[in-house]
């Protein structure tokens, strides 16, 4: 099969410029399992875009692992100690998930829909007096922590450091990382700081997900910090970077689009809507894996070793699933998306993003909150997380 001329997924600046979209259909329709050379002496990788192929391969854990990372260059963010369960397979994977399955059930989540409208709340009179602000920094980065940093057990003075260290240990952008270094810092200090929470919690334990995790026990035994450690890292990241991307691209879509009107006549809407922004938005972009075995696909051949990415954002692309797949349809349905990935890694924390994102634009609607774009969104230089550094806006508030 030909190779598409000019298409490198690992230049960053395609998705900061939000040009994916025409490289993804480009290797739906031409290449759909394409080798993208590694940069420097580092080996390439596979890469599938198609709908069917990315949920089957995300299904498939025996022949694809996550084991040897799932970034695309050879690293894990939590450091060469025990892996994060981003990075686990069976049979580890499936007993450290369960710890907080219960925790991120639906019915547990909506538990949370209280706090999460108090959150919300404040942070709509606060953007209301300010009438033109960031909405990423004021609201979008600041919602999802100020929601989970209690939930975790981190007090919510501390939400600051978690969005930072979330930053600067999952970006390679260069506003929030000089290198390898900056990630590596971020990991300490993150560590360093759950370590005094868990000691913390083991004397006195509270009713929050440390809590849950010190007094955990796998096989009989409870979790040492070092294993602890990874397991605080994802959670800080995946706890806030989905419900950030998408309240925020979401909000630059309505926006870009003239969608509100549509939103506004019909808050009903909102149900299937969600599940669109989520499509659309795709806040995580891809995830990788690593061929167990030899496989055969699309007429070539993965060997065993060879890294293959799943890009998700492009099987929500995919007109094979989706009709009319670039235009967004608050009314879109049927809607299976893989926004949230799928398989034994299905992003635990959906049901509680997908509620924030509800809340959110419930009380925009509701108190008849107005926004209005003042600016092009800033997207982050990152083909892994579709994210928005900046968003400039105008809120108001009644039709007057």
């Amino acid at each position: 099969m030909s190779r598409p001329e000019g298409v490198d997924l690992l230049d960053a600046q395609v998705f900061a410029e939000d040009r994916d979209g025409e490289v993804f259909r480009t290797l739906r329709h031409e290449a759909p399992l394409f080798w993208n050379p590694g940069p420097g002496a580092e080996e390439g990788f596979w890469s599938v875009t198609r709908y069917a192929d990315v949920e089957a391969l995300a299904k498939d854990a025996a022949r694809f692992g996550n084991a040897e990372g799932t970034q695309i260059p050879n690293r894990r963010a939590e450091g060469t100690g025990p892996r994060q369960i981003h990075n686990m397979d069976a049979p580890e994977h499936g007993p450290m998930r369960r710890l907080l399955t219960s925790t991120f059930m639906p019915r547990a989540v909506e538990k949370l829909a209280e706090r999460v409208e108090t959150v919300t709340a404040a942070l709509l009179d606060e953007a209301l007096e300010l009438g033109e602000f960031d909405f990423v920094k004021v609201i979008a980065s600041r919602l999802p922590l100020l929601v989970f940093a209690p939930m975790l057990g981190v007090p919510v003075e501390d939400a600051d450091l978690l969005l930072r260290w979330t930053n600067e240990s999952s970006s390679e952008d260069p506003e929030y990382s000089a290198g390898p270094e900056t990630a590596a810092k971020a990991r300490d200090e993150l560590f360093a700081y759950y370590a005094e929470l868990t000691q913390q919690r083991r004397s006195c334990p509270r009713e929050d997900v440390v809590s849950t995790l010190v007094q955990a026990q796998i096989d009989g035994a409870p979790l040492t910090q070092e294993w602890l450690n990874p397991y605080y890292m994802v959670l800080t990241v995946a706890g806030n970077e989905t419900t950030r991307n998408l309240l925020s691209g979401s909000v630059a879509l309505l926006g870009q689009r003239g969608l509100w009107p549509a939103l506004r006549a019909d808050p009903g809407l909102l149900r299937t809507g969600i599940e669109e922004m989520v499509r659309w938005v795709s806040p995580v972009v891809h995830m990788r894996r690593t061929a167990t075995t030899d496989v055969e696909l699309h007429g070539q051949t993965v060997r065993a070793g060879e890294k293959v990415v799943l890009w998700f954002a492009a099987a929500n692309r995919d007109e094979r699933m989706f009709p009319e797949p670039d235009e967004f349809r608050l009314d879109r349905t049927p809607n299976r998306h893989l926004g949230f990935g799928a398989g034994p890694h299905f992003c635990l924390g959906a049901h509680l993003a997908r509620m924030e994102t509800r809340v959110f634009y419930e009380q925009l609607l509701a108190r008849d909150i107005h926004v209005e774009l003042l600016g092009e969104p800033d997207r982050l230089l990152s083909n892994w997380f579709r994210g928005i550094k900046r968003l400039p806006v105008r809120m108001t508030q009644g039709r007057g």
